[in-house]
């Protein structure tokens, strides 16, 4: 589905797509052939010049999943690296910053795979093509490590920081071929673009950067719905007694998951987090909020309290509690500020 080309990066392999696989790209992205990225989707990971140094930048609506995702691993991606589990916006430079996006960015497209590959994408353009008329622009270079693949993304990291260039695109690419187009769609609970009509990311979306697999709920594990036994109940299987077998959340998470959904809907449906979001790895969650994503995180202070610290790539703000679905018991000082979750 791609032609080998000349490029080699160390044991990586360098190919361009060709359309066959653009195709297929493009209907598990945006669905209908009529369909292409809405400009405010034509933009890259550029960090903000002033502020969180971490922080990446968002000018319209639409991919905001994707960067919260991102965003979300690179914060990780610096608390693991501190030793005292704490980010310091002060003395954090944005050569750190630039590497733990760069880092993070691999980890969300390792975590992805099916077999021993995975896939970064790259453009010989600085501006982002149409998908369909993209065969010859696009190419694709195969990696067997997480090593590789950050290798390959430093690479490209120019084209992929470009506040007006393709980045958002390649890295969705990348991520999607990684997993692989077919199994994409087994993923899902039922056949669905990762992109809405409205241009917004889908759940199959968010959860495809979060935890690596396109899954379409938030819940724990597996849940059988309109059988006999065990209705609406989560299981490892699925299936039997005739109901339809919904996927969720397989394991904890490394970075977790809150919704304003969650707060707005009733007792025990199926728009209730799981504790494998709402206890991840590290204390890094991202936000939905109506159809917006920001990231809230956790650092621990002084006197056994926690700091949590709240960042929006676009500084929208909005009235939710969503903080205590996954603290119910906690007192909030807000240091003055308008309560926004």
């Amino acid at each position: 589905m791609a032609r080998p080309a000349s490029q080699q990066s160390g044991r990586a392999k360098t190919t361009t797509l060709d359309r066959e696989t653009l195709g297929s790209l493009h209907r598990a992205l945006l669905g209908h052939d009529q369909r292409d990225f809405a400009p405010s989707w034509r933009g890259g990971f550029a960090l903000r010049d002033s502020g969180l140094a971490c922080g990446l930048t968002q000018r319209e609506g639409g991919p905001c999943g994707v960067l919260a995702a991102v965003q979300a691993y690179t914060i990780r991606e610096l608390l693991e690296r501190s030793e005292s589990a704490a980010i310091d916006p002060s003395t954090l430079s944005r050569q750190d910053a630039a590497d733990a996006l760069i880092s993070a960015l691999a980890q969300i497209i390792w975590a992805a795979r099916v077999g021993r590959l995975a896939t970064v994408v790259s453009c010989k353009s600085r501006e982002l093509p149409p998908l369909l008329a993209a065969a010859e622009a696009l190419t694709a270079t195969q990696c067997g490590s997480q090593a590789e693949v950050l290798n390959a993304l430093r690479a490209c990291s120019g084209v992929y920081a470009l506040a007006d260039g393709p980045g958002i695109a390649l890295f969705l690419y990348s991520v999607a071929l990684t997993r692989g187009i077919a199994m994409l769609g087994r993923d899902a609970d039922f056949p669905t673009p990762l992109i809405g009509v409205n241009g917004y990311c889908s759940q199959e979306l968010v959860n495809l950067l979060l935890i690596g697999r396109a899954h379409s709920n938030v819940f724990d594990g597996e849940k059988n719905v309109g059988g006999d036994a065990n209705d609406g109940e989560a299981t490892s299987g699925g299936g039997e007694g005739g109901g339809v077998r919904l996927k969720g959340v397989p394991r904890r998470a490394l970075v977790g998951f809150l919704t304003l959904f969650e707060r707005q809907g009733a007792e025990g449906t199926l728009l209730t987090v799981g504790s494998h979001y709402k206890r991840p790895m590290t204390p890094v969650f991202v936000v939905q909020s109506e159809s917006h994503y920001s990231v809230l995180w956790a650092q621990l202070a002084e006197g056994g309290s926690i700091e949590l610290h709240y960042y929006d790539q676009m500084a929208e703000r909005c009235d939710a509690l969503v903080i205590k679905t996954r603290w119910p018991a906690a007192e909030i000082d807000w240091n003055g500020e308008e309560v926004i979750l």
